[in-house]
């Protein structure tokens, strides 16, 4: 797959992942926004908002880590990194990449026997399975563990510059 491939495809999936994050910004506005005015204008509620809201707020959440881990805009002490050496450097930067897909392992394995367990318990009021909940750390890992494999070989066959060693 060439370099202009495979930009298509980065830009696709972050599309994707935008779509899926406003669908989720919308459905909680449009939610809690119609419970406060049946609340306070009609003495009524939606008793199903809160369920809905939730699965979408987890869902976000997670969809937006991967996002931020796309854009290298995630939470990174690394000040004394960057006084290093070029070798110890990129020695340091792949341990920590290990690290991270031994996280995302365990993330995945984590939320799928979660979700595994929760099949058959369903939500009171929408009916809906409680493992959707737990599922969405599924997605959130793999494409974490993709996003850091492909940043380890790109460490690993390029220089500082970003020209292939």
């Amino acid at each position: 797959m060439t370099d202009q491939d495979q930009g298509l495809v980065v830009r696709l999936a972050e599309l994707t992942l935008k779509v899926l994050m406003v669908l989720c910004i919308l459905t909680m506005s449009v939610l809690v926004f119609t419970n406060v005015v049946l609340r306070y204008g009609f003495n009524t509620s939606l008793i199903l908002t809160e369920e809905i809201a939730r699965y979408a707020f987890v869902w976000l959440t997670f969809l937006g880590g991967i996002l931020a881990f796309a854009r290298n805009r995630h939470v990174r002490m690394d000040l004394f990194v960057k006084m290093l050496p070029k070798r110890p450097r990129v020695a340091v930067l792949l341990a920590g990449d290990v690290i991270v897909l031994v996280c995302c392992y365990l993330i995945v394995r984590g939320c799928y026997e979660l979700a595994s367990l929760n099949l058959i318990n369903f939500l009171p009021v929408t009916g809906l399975s409680v493992a959707w909940l737990y599922a969405a750390g599924i997605p959130f890992g793999i494409a974490v563990a993709g996003l850091v494999l492909r940043q380890m070989v790109h460490r690993l066959t390029r220089d500082d510059e970003g020209q292939k060693a």
